[in-house]
């Protein structure tokens, strides 16, 4: 398994989990260690059809996440200053592509879980502070790399709700956020940004290693 798909799996599982932060609790840390377990399990128990059918995979995440993530706040932050410019019409077009285009994107590293090591680390102080929660993990690859990856929360009305992912170090937001200014200075015009837009670009997590397994 080379480290851009390890990403992709990352990201699946752990956006994919987020279904289980929308429970109330004030313990976002125990939400996400239910949900995780919950989605692995899961997807052991569905992964023939998974590796048939890629639209299965796509519907479970779909069907995992919902309203879960908290994408129109996520999609202001990657519209970064554009956001201000950006007519109504081109805020919700935008939010339904970036959802479409992760979804898509993510859904096909679902199957890559195959039994790897995931912790999450208990918490620190400094990781809860009023609304917003960090929840550390880490994943090991087959190889036996230790990828750590953590979260970053926001409640509101006592659910929690993803608003960013960090892999490795690597601050997935604004990852997204430069590949949107980016295509702003490509085209100058919002709407083709927004019709180019693919989640599916080349992240660089610093991992250069491939995690031993074949693919």
């Amino acid at each position: 398994m080379h480290i851009q798909r390890v990403g992709q799996f990352i990201l699946a599982l752990l956006l994919i989990g987020a279904a289980g932060l929308a429970q109330a609790t004030s313990d976002p840390r125990e939400v996400v260690v239910n949900a995780v377990d919950r989605m692995t399990q899961r997807i052991d128990a569905e992964r023939e059809a998974l590796d048939k059918d890629p639209e299965k995979a796509k519907a479970l995440v779909r069907e995992e996440l919902g309203d879960l993530v908290d994408f129109k706040r996520i999609t202001r932050m990657v519209m970064g200053d554009y956001f201000k410019q950006a007519t109504r019409e081109q805020k919700y077009h935008f939010l339904d592509v970036f959802k479409n285009s992760l979804i898509n994107t993510y859904a096909s590293g679902i199957t890559l879980y195959q039994g790897q090591k995931i912790k999450t680390l208990p918490m620190q102080e400094g990781d809860r502070k009023g609304d917003y929660a960090r929840v550390r993990m880490e994943i090991t690859t087959n190889s036996g790399k230790v990828v750590p990856i953590f979260y970053t929360l926001f409640q509101r009305d006592a659910q929690w709700k993803v608003i960013n992912v960090y892999v490795n170090g690597l601050d997935l937001r604004d990852t997204f956020k430069a590949q949107f200014a980016q295509g702003m200075q490509q085209y100058q015009d919002i709407d083709q940004v927004i019709n180019h837009w693919s989640a599916d670009a080349k992240i660089d997590t610093g991992i250069e290693e491939k995690t031993g397994d074949a693919g």
